[in-house]
């Protein structure tokens, strides 16, 4: 097996490990580790002899041998997500309004269009440097007022906010564990929803590493018909809240009202990060537990990493 029927082979392994076969564009745009064009990934998909019986073709997407019941899962997904989508709309409309909110993506397997109906909706945000606690707390706060953060008992259709960078820090590389596949396809295929500023382009300026694990990664625009433009709200917002107490209490504030388990958590590693650009909440962090799942496919495939 060459390295490109081995890089096709390992992209599918990984997009397996979510029920999520591919087109032979996604799997080019998304090939794991391997620079190639398009058409050489579209004949070796074709005439490939050692890719021959592990993988097969049904109704226009590429999978693992055997697991082309994973087609219709993912088409049933597709149209659940666009249903949240369209419900996700009007809130990032709201927190795009909040002051120094600068960018708004959804990200995590909806940014695929993979949602499963009993899921969350998660947004990554961006906001302007000096004020992340002030934005989390509003955009945190608000949410809670409107009874739409989830709960242990109740997650469906509500919105995840748990991840902020500052706009100077949009380098993320230092939060990547050693094998961290998921950060990099997290970051891959985040919707940027609410961008008017181009946040996202230097998002991936930023994180040049990204593109020596996806070397043929094209960065998504927004859909005309999902984009949210800037509004003079924001701007009114901001000269109420830009003075440095504001910032201090916030922080005072969501530091007092951390629950225990995110505290013991904090810091220690980049599942929960705390400081003034970044701000990270996720103590389910399930990043190690697909980088193993993703290795022991690998293993029986005689492949590595």
């Amino acid at each position: 097996m060459n390295e490109l029927e081995s890089a096709i082979l390992k992209t599918l392994v990984y997009f397996d490990i979510f029920a999520y076969p591919l087109t032979a564009w996604e799997i080019w745009k998304w090939l794991y580790g391997q620079k190639a064009e398009f058409f050489e990934v579209e004949k070796a998909l074709q005439n490939s002899q050692a890719l021959r019986g592990q993988l097969e073709m049904t109704s226009g997407f590429y999978h693992l041998a055997s697991r082309g019941g994973t087609v219709r899962s993912r088409q049933d997904r597709y149209e659940l997500a666009l249903q949240k989508f369209q419900i996700a709309q009007p809130f990032i409309k709201k927190l795009s309004r909040l002051p120094y909110v600068k960018f708004v993506a959804i990200c995590n397997s909806l940014g695929l269009f993979n949602a499963q109906g009993p899921s969350d909706i998660d947004l990554f945000i961006v906001v302007k440097p000096g004020h992340i606690w002030t934005a989390r707390l509003l955009a945190a706060g608000y949410a809670k007022l409107r009874k739409l953060r989830p709960t242990q008992k109740f997650r469906q259709n509500k919105f995840c906010l748990s991840f902020y960078l500052t706009e100077d820090a949009l380098n993320v590389q230092p939060l990547l564990f050693p094998v961290d596949p998921y950060f990099a396809f997290w970051l891959a295929t985040l919707v940027p929803v609410f961008d008017p500023e181009k946040i996202l382009e230097r998002l991936y300026a930023s994180n040049a590493w990204l593109f020596q694990i996806l070397p043929n990664l094209l960065p998504r625009n927004i859909a005309r018909q999902r984009e949210i433009a800037r509004s003079n709200l924001q701007t009114l917002g901001e000269k109420f809240f830009n003075f440095g107490f504001w910032e201090k209490l916030a922080e005072k504030l969501e530091q007092k009202w951390l629950p225990s388990n995110l505290k013991k958590l904090a810091n220690l590693d980049s599942r929960v990060v705390l400081n003034d650009q970044v701000l990270k909440f996720h103590d389910n962090d399930r990043r190690q537990e697909y980088a193993r799942l993703f290795q022991a496919k690998l293993q029986t495939l005689g492949l590595n990493v």
